[in-house]
């Protein structure tokens, strides 16, 4: 049978939601290649499933779940590609169920492809083969092996500054060692490299500033002045203390296995049902979001990360990254099999990109899949009987983690038995360091000297999550609810009743965070009524309150991501408007993205919308934070808010000394060979 767009589903015809495979990724390559002459050198920077449209997804979904027939989707796949060492780039679409290229569109200059880990390695090595570069090193009197090239996207810092550059940030190993594991942020080195990545060449050397306010004048030929760290070394069999002994085994043990459900990329949980999604740039991604039948979210994925630093010395102003648009999620992810980043049963998810030459290849364990216990969901004891029933709380945790260059990000979705929907950003790795003269006594503004020699500038990582509800159904509106207190008068005598207040966001727009109101932001359906309290069905975001944006907004900063203006957006939906920062952030210009969205001034109420919600970290850095970084967290909720007519989790089994067997302090004690001393306590019966 040949494929058609509405055949029908097979176990040979993978999921409409499925990532990209393998063969459709070098088939989809292979197509593009046959677009150009057979002697033209293409460079591929990405590609990916290119989703069909939610008109023809939201049926096809809605009779799946159904167990009606299904009629399939065409699978398309979305390439970018260049002409190698030319300006000229290529947006590709192709329809892999047919093997036809379905468009071909070249980019305007304004639109850079994203750098990728290729494409990073080159500048690396243009770098370190460079007479320049080797000129700097000599005059620091270091030998060459030492030293160790980090490379950035350019930023901005002019208008009409297409050509592409990549900067990069000099460091070096610890000279006492100079070991490959040393920690190279705690020696960084007082120049950066421009490249012209075009021309595969460097295009200059810029010094840095080493005083805490304006540059210092000194010779070409000066020798920079090493700090000394206490403590550079984060790698243990490096560091210059012991480990701790005190630090006991703690397993996680599921001897009847785990509660959910893997077939490919479909997880079904508890009363949850959804599919999980890879992609290059945002990494991991949900789609079809169920609960006991009913539909939750369509879509919903951290849509941009961008990390503005606050030093206003040049040539360091142009220090700002946008993690995903640039760099990309999915090609920064971790191997999660590696280490021990999830605990428990876990299943593993891997996750399929291009090599610059078009092959295709597998990330292995992007993603893990794993239940933990999150303590009580409730409890009572009845003062009466005294009987307690307690409840505990079970989530399913979807974790990736990505290193991007300095700093590691970990990015879980957390699904609860309440019908809660969590997501949690977890910041890690290590700071981002320039040096600083080792004599120098003066107060740094906008940075903390994390060590001798090195200055940590202040930055902001500013998140995007995208969220596509379809709450009980289409046609969804966001209401704005604050509680204020009532005005004291015959109503109120005693002057303490409050109330709420609720208007209906109609037109796409932003909204404002009121900590003084508790504001929420309820996405409701207003066509479907809670038999309870007779409002309509809905979830409520319950926002992160956390700064804006702090760059100036005639700034190339602020300009490039406008998303961080505001906490709240609402857009009507349009199909592959997925990116708070636009499509393309390499060296954007910034009009592109939320801005231009919510400009269309759309009606969104019970319409088919995207609610965006941006939340940050203002990160001045601590002395606690180096020589490697604790964990900075911040969760946004999604939680029912008249979505059901009781509590969802009355029907969740007891917590029970049988069912969980804990161990008392004592008896693991005595199990451990150890002599205790005082009253042995029994063990907690049911």
């Amino acid at each position: 049978m040949t494929p058609t767009q509405t055949e029908i589903v097979s176990a040979a015809c993978p999921h409409p939601l499925d990532p990209a495979s393998i063969d459709e990724l070098n088939t989809a390559t292979e197509l593009v290649r046959k677009q150009f002459d057979s002697d033209v050198k293409l460079f591929f920077y990405a590609a990916g499933l290119h989703e069909p449209a939610k008109k023809i997804l939201r049926p096809f979904l809605q009779a799946e779940r159904a167990g009606m027939n299904l009629n399939v989707p065409a699978r398309e796949i979305y390439v970018i590609v260049g002409i190698a060492r030319t300006p000229r780039n290529f947006e590709v679409i192709v329809n892999v169920t047919e093997e036809v290229v379905k468009s071909l569109v070249e980019l305007p200059r304004t639109s850079l492809p994203p750098l990728v880990p290729s494409e990073i390695t080159l500048a690396m090595e243009i770098t370190m083969a460079s007479d320049l570069v080797k000129a700097e090193v000599e005059r620091l009197q270091m030998p060459l092996d030492q030293v160790f090239p980090e490379a950035w996207d350019y930023g901005r810092d002019s208008e009409n500054e297409y050509d592409r550059k990549v900067q990069v940030f000099m460091y070096a190993r610890n000279p006492e060692t100079n070991h490959p594991e040393s920690n190279v942020y705690a020696f960084p080195l007082d120049f950066l490299v421009i490249l012209d990545m075009t021309k595969e060449e460097v295009e200059s050397i810029q010094h840095l500033p080493l005083g805490a306010s304006a540059p210092k004048n000194r010779s070409q030929n000066t020798t920079r002045k090493t700090g000394k760290p206490i403590e550079p070394e984060y790698v243990h069999e490096l560091q210059s203390q012991s480990m701790r002994k005190s630090v006991k085994p703690l397993q996680v043990i599921q001897p009847e296995g785990p509660g959910f459900q893997a077939s490919g990329n479909l997880i079904e949980w508890e009363k949850w049902r959804f599919r999980v999604g890879f992609n290059w740039r945002e990494g991991m991604t949900l789609h079809d979001v169920t609960f006991d039948g009913r539909e939750v979210l369509y879509r919903i994925a951290l849509s941009e990360m961008s990390v503005p630093y606050g030093d206003p010395r040049a040539p360091l102003h142009r220090k700002s990254a946008f993690d995903l648009g640039t760099y990309g999620a999915g090609y920064t992810a971790n191997n999660l099999g590696l280490g021990c980043d999830c605990l428990g049963v876990i299943k593993y998810l891997d996750g399929h990109l291009v090599e610059s030459d078009g092959r295709a290849y597998t990330s292995k364990n992007v993603i893990c899949i794993h239940e933990v216990d999150a303590g009580i969901q409730w409890k009572h004891t009845n003062l009466n009987t005294g009987k307690a029933v307690v409840v505990r709380r079970r989530q399913l945790h979807l974790q990736m983690i990505i290193t991007v260059a300095n700093y590691e990000y970990a990015f879980y979705f957390i699904l609860d038995q309440s019908g809660e929907i969590m997501f949690e950003t977890l910041a890690t790795g290590i700071l981002s360091t320039t040096p600083i003269d080792p004599e120098e006594t003066k107060k740094c503004r906008f940075g903390t000297r994390v060590a001798s020699g090195v200055l940590a500038p202040y930055h902001q990582h500013i998140f995007n999550l995208r969220i596509d509800p379809c709450i009980d159904g289409d046609g969804n509106s966001v209401e704005v609810i604050d509680s204020v207190p009532m005005p004291l008068d015959e109503d109120n005598p005693y002057g303490i009743g409050y109330v709420t207040e609720s208007r209906t966001v109609s037109r796409s727009g932003t909204e404002q965070l009121d900590a003084e109101k508790g504001r929420v932001f309820k996405i409701v359906n207003p066509n479907r009524i809670n038999a309870t309290s007779g409002q309509p069905v809905g979830y409520k975001l319950v926002p992160i309150v956390s700064q804006r944006a702090l760059a100036h907004p005639t700034s190339w900063h602020a300009r490039r991501s406008q998303f961080g203006s505001a906490p709240v957006w609402i857009t009507r939906y349009r199909d592959h408007e997925l990116y708070a920062a636009g499509n393309y952030t390499n060296q954007s210009d910034g009009d592109d993205g939320l801005q231009a969205y919510v400009a269309r001034d759309e009606p969104v109420e019970n319409q088919d919308i995207v609610l965006w919600h941006t939340f940050s970290f203002t990160h001045n850095p601590r002395p606690e934070d180096f020589p490697v970084m604790p964990c900075e967290t911040a969760r946004v909720v999604l939680k029912p808010n008249g979505f059901f007519d009781f509590n969802p989790t009355l029907d969740v089994p007891p917590s029970s000394q049988c069912f969980n067997r804990s161990v008392s302090y004592e008896e693991s004690k005595r199990s451990a060979g150890i002599q205790t001393s005082g009253q042995e306590m029994p063990c907690c019966k049911t």
